[in-house]
C-alpha cells in the first residue's frame, strides 16, 4: 500500500511540476503495462521511458520484440552503447544515509536491479552504489544488453558475386567442330562466327 501511495505521489508531483517524467515515474508506469504494450512502445521510446521499458521488458524475460506493424526490436538496440562509458558522475562512494542499503547480490536477475536502480533515481543518482562506473546501468545489466544486442542485431546481407562475362568476337571450335561465340551471359552463340 506504501508504494502505491508513494508511486501516486511521484506521478502527481511530475504533473504539478510540469517537469519531464523520470525513470522512477516511467517505472512505476511501465510496470502496470502489458508485454504487448511494451514491445510496440519500445521501438520508439526514448530517454527515461526507454530506459524503463528495457528494464521491464528485461525483468519479464523478453529480449526481443516484434511490433504490431511487424517491427522487430530488442532490448540494448539503442542503449548497449553506453555500456562501460562513463556518462554520469558517480561519488566513490554511495550515500551512508540510505536506508536499507542494496547490492547487485540482493537482486535476481540484472533487469531487476535496473528496475531498482531506475526506481531509486538512476541513471542520475546512484544511492545504493550499484552503477559504480556511471554507465547509467546497474550491475550487470550492461552485459545483458551487449549480449542481446549481438545476439539480436540483424546480420548485413552479404552481395552475392556474380562472374562478368564479356562479349567476345573471338570464334571457338568446338568438340565437334561448330564454331561459336561467347555472349555476354556466357552462354555460347553458334550463329555468331
Amino acid at each position: 500500500m506504501l508504494s502505491r501511495i508513494l508511486g501516486t505521489f511521484a506521478i502527481a508531483g511530475v504533473v504539478l511540476t510540469g517537469c519531464a517524467i523520470t525513470p522512477a515515474g516511467e517505472m512505476y508506469l511501465v510496470a502496470s503495462q502489458s508485454t504487448t504494450t511494451l514491445c510496440n512502445d519500445h521501438g520508439t521510446a526514448t530517454g527515461a521511458k526507454l530506459l524503463a521499458i528495457e528494464a521491464e521488458l528485461g525483468a519479464r524475460g523478453t529480449l526481443q520484440c516484434t511490433s504490431y506493424y511487424g517491427t522487430k526490436t530488442y532490448v540494448g538496440e539503442r542503449t548497449s552503447s553506453t555500456v562501460g562509458k562513463r556518462v554520469y558522475g558517480r561519488s566513490a562512494s554511495p550515500s551512508s544515509l540510505v536506508v536499507d542499503d542494496k547490492n547487485c547480490s540482493d537482486f535476481a536477475t540484472p533487469a531487476e536491479a535496473q528496475r531498482f536502480f531506475l526506481a531509486a533515481g538512476g541513471p542520475l543518482s546512484d544511492p545504493h552504489g550499484l552503477d559504480r562506473d556511471g554507465d547509467g546501468n546497474a550491475c550487470e545489466w550492461g552485459k545483458t544488453l551487449s549480449s542481446s544486442a549481438k545476439r539480436y542485431k540483424p546480420k548485413p546481407v552479404r552481395a552475392t558475386s556474380y562472374r562478368a562475362y564479356t562479349s567476345s568476337s573471338r570464334c571457338y571450335v568446338g568438340p565437334r567442330g561448330g564454331t561459336y561465340t561467347i555472349t555476354a551471359s556466357g552462354r555460347k552463340n553458334y550463329g555468331g562466327c
